[in-house]
């Protein structure tokens, strides 16, 4: 049970990334249609590809289909990122062995509090 769990959270990992690449992919198209229009592609633009790629978008009357698109990237990452976390805490839960005490040992007894009299 724990191999399926350790292959979902890989999975899941990777559909991910799948989501920010398709995210990136759609945020560069969105900047080259804005030069083709003759707007200008700033240097703030491609920071943002690089730091968040969900927000970049087309300007103009092609801007609601860019939203549309970043929309379901944004939410795919998120659900991807959602199993990733739930199957790899399945994993841990499923493999975690504590270490146990040495044989024969037994918790120490509380020291008594010295006297004043």
């Amino acid at each position: 049970m724990a191999s399926f769990f350790h292959i979902l959270a890989g999975l899941a990992l990777l559909a991910a990334l799948a989501a920010w690449g398709w995210a990136v992919r759609g945020g560069l198209q969105s900047i080259a249609d804005d030069r083709a229009a003759g707007l200008p592609a700033g240097f703030g633009r491609h920071l943002l590809l690089v730091l968040w790629p969900f927000a970049v978008k087309r300007r103009g009357p092609e801007a609601d289909a860019d939203a549309v698109r970043a929309g379901k990237a944004a939410v795919a990452f998120f659900v991807a990122l959602t199993v990733a976390v739930a199957a790899i805490s399945a994993y841990t839960n499923l493999t975690f062995k504590p270490t146990a005490a040495p044989a024969g040992s037994l918790p120490a007894a509380p020291a008594s509090a010295p006297s004043k009299s």
